[in-house]
């Protein structure tokens, strides 16, 4: 007797958000790149995006995750040494090392270390299940120095590449997840208020562009002119943020069309990566924006219904965290646009220019939809 394992139903819902998010990145580069002297970013985009097609069928059709489950740790040390790999051999651009060239193309590690850290969390709080009772500080450190040693070896490496935003989406996702694990609350206090000290070490101590752009947070944030601060808006180091809200405040309801679009005729030199967001918001209006919006929320909101539907802790943190990495990375990207988070160079996942973004995102989709697939056995003779 044979017997075949197939899909019989999925959350089509998350493929839905998933298209149109893709569709409307697609676009976003195209529109983009109409007006400036190149399509080579748009085309290779359009590669990137069809190899993403295939990242999620991969995930979602192929990978057997409890197969899966078994190769975290050997992909955990393929990471570390792919991480150790930027700092000697890396590409700098702009003062950072984030990606290593192979075979002509950039991959940046850290996207990956992100993924397998959740999936990472997820195996050991569900192997230790049985000792998440015994969770005090002390006891967390004993139990689950894994965890502990693991994320803080990945977290320097990303740190040394001076890729400082990743971290607070990660940390935040892996918080995340001990909480959902019921980690006592008295440990993940302790484990906050230490990520937050060295938050703010690494804020003043390190390079001096992370404290000039919290410098410049504090006077365009929205909090600053809800206490009605005035302050000179003329510098050089201040452009792409004003540009940004420019861009966003000229869309109003419905926005300007693709026609009349400014922002994109290099007034924002970022505006296929980090500022897409206010492309869309001057092009689209809030109409637009909110659409954007209302898709991730959707997809996120997706994600946790699935993923807290399944028995298996395994499963339930891992789509989870999956969920959560996708939305954080985009509310940050959101929230730096709109000035009510500090620049972080952090992009906007499905749309932003960005091929491994494209494509470790993409594959994280797989892994939600298999996560939601519910699977029958055919047996045949």
């Amino acid at each position: 007797m044979k017997t075949k394992t197939f899909i019989a139903q999925y959350d089509i819902y998350i493929l839905f958000s998933y298209i149109a998010l893709m569709a409307i990145g697609i676009f976003m580069q195209l529109n983009i790149s109409s007006v400036r002297t190149t399509m080579y970013f748009f085309y290779r985009q359009f590669i990137w995006l069809f190899l993403s097609f295939g990242s999620v069928y991969f995930a979602f059709k192929i990978i057997d995750i409890e197969k899966f489950r078994k190769l975290i740790f050997p992909l955990i040390i393929i990471t570390i040494l792919l991480l150790i790999s930027v700092l000697i051999f890396g590409d700098e651009v702009k003062g950072a090392v984030r990606s290593i060239r192979i075979w002509k193309i950039n991959i940046q590690p850290s996207l990956l270390a992100r993924i397998l850290l959740i999936f990472y969390f997820a195996h050991i709080l569900d192997k230790q299940k049985r000792k998440i009772d015994d969770t005090r500080p002390k006891r967390f450190f004993v139990h689950f120095n894994q965890l502990i040693i693991i994320t803080i070896i990945i977290y320097s490496l990303i740190l040394f590449e001076k890729h400082f935003s990743p971290l607070i989406i990660s940390g935040l996702t892996l918080l995340s997840l001990l909480f959902i694990a019921k980690i006592r609350l008295s440990t993940i206090a302790l484990i906050l208020a230490v990520c937050l000290l060295f938050g703010i070490l690494i804020l003043q101590l390190g390079p001096t562009y992370r404290s000039e752009r919290m410098k410049i947070y504090t006077k365009y944030s929205l909090f600053h002119k809800a206490m009605n601060k005035e302050g000179s808006y003329t510098g050089d180091k201040e452009y792409q943020v004003r540009e940004s809200l420019l861009s966003l405040s000229g869309g109003k309801l419905t926005g300007t069309s693709p026609t009349r679009g400014t922002g994109k005729h290099y007034f924002l030199p970022e505006a296929k990566t980090d500022y897409i967001f206010s492309i869309i918001g001057e092009e689209f209006g809030f109409l637009g924006a909110l659409l954007v919006i209302g898709l991730f929320v959707f997809l996120f909101i997706r994600a946790i219904i699935n993923s807290l539907r399944q028995d298996d802790i395994f499963l339930k943190l891992a789509g989870i965290g999956l969920g959560m990495n996708i939305f954080f990375n985009a509310m940050v990207n959101i929230g730096v646009s709109i000035a009510i988070l500090p620049s972080t160079g952090v992009t906007l996942p499905f749309i932003s220019y960005g091929g491994t973004s494209l494509l470790v995102n993409s594959f994280s989709v797989g892994l939600l939809l298999n996560i939601s697939a519910k699977k029958q056995i055919l047996q045949s003779y």
